[in-house]
């Protein structure tokens, strides 16, 4: 069984059963406030394993089976063995980049506090992205869309969400995810960077 498969289960488990052990959810939630004063910095991690409703779950889960198993199946394909590894790294370094914004913009204000996968999710998607531009998508089970210019459109949107701040979303994790996770794959394979490059140059 693949690590991504075993990274979905985890967060599924975890999350249904948070669903109705609200003391467990809060435990686990991020929580900026509670984290510099208490110093539970497992905060920033744990949070990924927690989702508000089922269709949150269900929207996470499904993009990082999607990409998910793509991206393990590449990093194997580089390093070998311990592909699963640098996978990993990708996934969980992409939720802590995610979270580090928004925990110094609300470190001293109690009320904030974010679940869910999203920042290591986008994370995965973008690394995806990095690595085949030429990808084509299908938004909402449907639309043919290339990776790139969902891409594009996706940090736009993400970028203009966070600084509008009216819904309950944290955009930020979004956004801060997703470069996350290009930076993090540039730094254990640079040449993905040319390999970008030239699939671009294939475009024009």
């Amino acid at each position: 069984m693949s690590t991504n498969i075993l990274l979905l289960i985890s967060i599924g488990i975890v999350s249904y059963f948070s669903f109705s052990n609200r003391e467990l959810f809060r435990k686990l939630l991020f929580n900026p406030y509670i984290i510099a004063r208490e110093k539970e910095f497992y905060r920033f991690i744990s949070s990924a394993w927690l989702h508000a409703d089922m269709m949150h779950l269900f929207i996470n889960l499904y993009v990082l089976y999607s990409f998910g198993n793509y991206l393990e199946y590449i990093t194997k394909i580089w390093f070998g063995n311990i592909g699963s590894f640098y996978y990993l790294f990708i996934f969980m370094g992409s939720v802590i980049i995610g979270h580090i914004p928004s925990y110094i913009k609300h470190k001293d204000y109690y009320g904030f506090s974010s679940v869910g996968a999203s920042g290591g999710v986008s994370g995965v998607l973008f690394a995806c992205i990095l690595i085949d531009p030429l990808m084509e998508l299908r938004l909402f089970f449907a639309i043919p869309i290339n990776s790139l210019i969902f891409g594009i459109l996706y940090l736009a949107y993400t970028y203009y969400m966070s600084k509008k701040g009216q819904d309950n979303i944290n955009h930020d994790a979004h956004l801060w995810g997703a470069l996350g996770g290009i930076g993090l794959l540039v730094a254990i394979k640079p040449q993905v960077i040319n390999s970008f490059i030239q699939q671009m140059s294939m475009m024009f």
